[in-house]
């Protein structure tokens, strides 16, 4: 809500990398946009809102509206993929 640019569609994916977790936020713009520079500055804007809430760096991807998987009922907005040790 702090995005205009922003819809209101997101996924979170967990994974592990080498013994590090990564967070990957893709998140839907309101509407289609050719400007790189804008859309490359929104990124780090939500990169940087993102890690000074959760004390973490994620991915950021806008991906165009209508791309995230839409489900019935409650939505799926975190996918974990990260290895669980024993």
């Amino acid at each position: 809500m702090q995005f205009p640019e922003l819809g209101n569609n997101y996924l979170i994916t967990l994974t592990t990398d080498e013994d590090n977790d990564n967070m990957t936020v893709e998140v839907e713009l309101a509407e289609a946009s050719d400007d790189y520079s804008a859309l490359q500055q929104l990124s780090k804007s939500i990169t940087r809102a993102l890690k000074d809430e959760i004390l973490l760096t994620p991915r950021v991807r806008l991906v165009p509206r209508g791309t995230l998987p839409a489900s019935e009922g409650k939505a799926v907005r975190v996918i974990d993929k990260r290895k669980v040790y024993q």
